[in-house]
């Protein structure tokens, strides 16, 4: 009898670790953060951006050092964009193509997702009330709020 009892428990603990073995291999979760939230960063990009000036990751660490943060002479992307409260979006200060546009955050790191017509993914390295830096490859593209 003993030796049901002994069974069933290794049976039961064999089952619930490989339970959590499946828990800790899932990606870690994408949250979703929209204007209308209460979330400070996804508010603050509401409104009209203007670029800059492109500059580059010249270490390639994929971070944005003050000695990095100077204009290449090069624009990339789009030099305009205009992000609504209700996700939607324009892009291109002439052709103003529609979109709609979504911030995720994964690991600590937002994530700026355009759509309509194609799909532009950047991380967003620094984003405040005045200036949007957006990176895309190496390269970071500087945003100023209008």
């Amino acid at each position: 009898m003993l030796q049901v009892y002994v069974f069933a428990l290794l049976t039961f603990i064999s089952c619930g670790s490989k339970t959590a073995a499946k828990d800790s291999s899932r990606e870690p979760a994408v949250k979703k953060l929209s204007a209308s939230t209460n979330d400070t960063q996804a508010g603050i990009i509401v409104g009209e951006w203007e670029q800059q000036y492109t500059c580059f990751d010249k270490n390639g660490n994929y971070k944005l050092e003050p000695e990095e943060k100077t204009a290449s002479g090069t624009h990339l992307g789009f030099d305009w964009f205009k992000f609504n409260s209700d996700g939607t979006c324009l892009r291109d200060k002439d052709i103003k193509f529609k979109g709609t546009y979504e911030i995720q955050e994964k690991n600590g790191k937002k994530k700026l997702l355009i759509t309509g017509g194609d799909k532009l993914h950047y991380t967003i390295n620094e984003l405040t009330d005045k200036e949007l830096i957006l990176g895309s490859d190496g390269a970071f593209i500087v945003f100023k709020r209008l």
